[in-house]
């Protein structure tokens, strides 16, 4: 698909684009010398590997391998063609060029399906929005919304909208653009009642909240209850909120309600609030707080939880104050806590209470205020709510609150906050905190002997994390000394002229071992004697449609030599190459055979080869000696 994009256009938009700006819309970078790390977000991990290179335009992990451009990364996490990366790139940063999209014959057919679903839920949120703020149908609703506080600003930035209880106008609509009923059904908007061939809205009479994925489309509903209509089913309106069912487009536990319009102020502050309700969220951005989400539900996920580890390192937890936000709180810092990544506080409410009441109630300045200041860590949660758990007039419930707090305290870091909450304790108990401290000393011994032993007994296995198929993160080959000169010749051919004129005196017929260095040597042979010049490397991935040959290119961009290339170092990396590689891939040979004779216990073959081992690995060693 290049070639639909002139070189010139390429190369205004490179020009004009700072991968850094880019890829931090997607990824929370820190600086650290001359790159940026962050969070891989092609595969979980746990400490970052991820890193981006402002001078070089390129991006790679040192975990799973990913490496490209900003082309290629665009393309990689959203899973869109190349002429639609440079598209989305033009528009990221800026840069005012005209690209035209592939035809429709180019698409992929799940795409396509994807496309037109997208077109029609954006096509609906625009018909409820319009229900809502210009009809007399949606004046109930309208009013109902002002009168909890909504300005009409807030109702456009979300498009809130209302359904009427016309439940075949949306249909008819939507009908009238040529969208055909088979796409309709599987959008998951509208169901048919039974023994009537006819379809009707599911969120007939309720307020609309649209559900936007990651780049801001349309791929769901929510819809809130109003009122019951008398002309409908006494059973239809039971549920306060209804959302879509999982569609091609929409999967309840990969999403999270605002996260589309909040991601740059989360990242910006690197911190995220997490909302139980999409009110608490559109009346919380309304008071002036931007950075908050809410999950499908009380109950976050995984799949929610390594999305916000990309982008924050602080969590607040804003949950309701009644019971189920209680039990919905624990079980989030449960599934947040599992790798120590988020530094988490919870925002406590008054039971019964929710975000969007406080904020009718106190005035949105009262509560940017609260939710600034007013924090709990887990700790202090953990306790309040053992205490609605356990009646500590007994002296039963006394220890076991005291035990379980205590073991609590053994996975804090902090010895500050340790001693603190251990003086509480004493405080509020009347016991010593010496008494206090030999008790907590004995669970942390406890708990050092139980992993002990379990790493003795019971090895863990080596996590297998998956983006997507071609993301998987494996256990990294050895690299060879030959390989390992290989990728060093291509990194000075990449900078240094003079090498390919050192490189034809030394060996005009040379040759990589590796088919995958060779085709990349071929390729920018082809690219270097085309642009008259060595270097872009970022406008060379361009030209590469094998990922893997990307993610080696990238990789290889990564290397620290020094500034200065010598004709002898060339010779030396030949040498190297010409020499080793066949003594190397001869003792893997001999290692593997080896192996293979100890399994059948074949005494007589195993000393054989051991001595021929010993020999190869002697020649080896006298090749690294050598004058070369």
């Amino acid at each position: 698909m290049a070639e639909r994009i002139s070189e010139e256009k390429l190369i205004k938009i490179r020009t004009e684009t700072n991968i850094v700006d880019v890829v931090s819309q997607y990824v929370q970078l820190k600086k650290r010398g001359k790159n940026y790390f962050g969070y891989c977000p092609f595969h979980d991990e746990k400490t970052p590997s991820f890193s981006v290179a402002e001078e070089k335009q390129i991006f790679h992990c040192f975990s799973c391998g990913r490496g490209g451009n900003v082309f290629t990364f665009l393309m990689d996490i959203e899973g869109i063609s190349f002429v639609e990366a440079v598209q989305k790139t033009a528009q990221l940063s800026h840069v005012d060029v005209d690209i035209s999209l592939p035809d429709e014959n180019y698409s992929n057919p799940i795409q396509s399906k994807k496309d037109k679903l997208v077109q029609i839920y954006e096509e609906a949120a625009s018909f409820y929005h319009q229900i809502l703020l210009n009809t007399v149908t949606g004046q109930e609703a309208l009013d109902y919304m002002m009168q909890r506080g909504f300005s009409l600003e807030t109702l456009k930035e979300f498009q809130i909208g209302f359904s009427p209880s016309n439940r075949t106008a949306l249909y008819q609509m939507l009908k009238a653009k040529h969208f055909d009923d088979e796409l309709l059904q599987e959008s998951g908007i509208f169901s048919e009642r039974r023994g009537q061939n006819e379809m009707f809205d599911r969120f007939s009479s309720r307020i609309i909240f649209p559900l936007r994925n990651p780049k801001g489309k349309t791929i769901a509903f929510s819809g809130r209850i109003l009122q019951a209509s008398p002309d409908t089913d006494s059973d239809y309106h039971e549920a306060k909120y209804l959302n879509s069912p999982e569609t091609l487009l929409f999967n309840k536990r990969d999403f999270l309600f605002n996260f589309d319009k909040s991601r740059s102020e989360i990242r910006k502050s690197s911190e995220v609030i997490l909302f139980e309700g999409y009110m608490d969220v559109v009346s919380a951005w309304q008071a002036g707080v931007r950075n908050g989400v809410a999950s499908m539900g009380t109950s976050l996920t995984e799949e929610q939880n390594r999305m916000l580890t990309k982008v924050a390192d602080n969590i607040v937890i804003a949950y309701d104050g009644d019971r189920a936000g209680i039990e919905a709180t624990k079980r989030a810092i449960e599934i947040l806590d599992k790798n120590k990544h988020f530094d988490i506080s919870i925002f406590p409410l008054e039971a019964g209470m929710d975000p969007d009441e406080f904020i009718q109630q106190k005035g949105a300045k009262a509560f940017c205020e609260a939710i600034k200041n007013n924090r709990e860590t887990s700790i202090q949660f953990f306790s309040r709510y053992l205490k609605t758990q356990l009646n500590l007039d007994t002296e039963k419930n006394r220890i076991t609150y005291i035990e379980t707090i205590l073991k609590a305290l053994v996975s804090l870091d902090s010895l500050i906050e340790r001693e603190l909450y251990l003086k509480e304790l004493s405080d509020e108990f009347g016991i010593p905190v010496d008494s206090l401290q030999k008790q907590l000393k004995g669970y942390q011994q406890q708990l050092i002997s139980e992993r002990t032993g379990q790493r003795q007994s019971n090895p863990a296995p080596i996590s297998h994390y998956k983006a997507n198929p071609d993301a998987a993160v494996t256990k990294k080959r050895k690299i060879t000394q030959a390989e390992q000169s290989e990728k060093q010749l291509l990194y000075r051919l990449f900078h240094f002229e003079e090498v390919w004129s050192y490189l034809r005196e030394i060996d005009d017929q040379f040759h990589f071992i590796h088919d995958d260095y060779q085709t990349i040597y071929i390729l920018y042979e082809e690219f270097y004697q085309r642009t008259g010049q060595v270097g872009n490397i970022d406008q060379f991935l361009d030209r590469i449609n094998n990922p893997a040959l990307q993610n080696v290119i990238a990789e290889i961009e990564w290397f620290q030599l020094d500034s200065e290339v010598t004709y002898q170092e060339i010779e030396d990396l030949v040498h190297i190459i010409r020499d080793k590689s066949s003594l190397e891939d001869l003792l893997g040979k001999k290692q593997q055979e080896m192996k293979e004779a100890r399994r059948l216990k074949d005494s007589e073959q195993a000393k054989s080869l051991m001595l021929e081992i010993v020999s190869i690995s002697r020649q080896l060693k006298a090749t690294r000696n050598s004058p070369h």
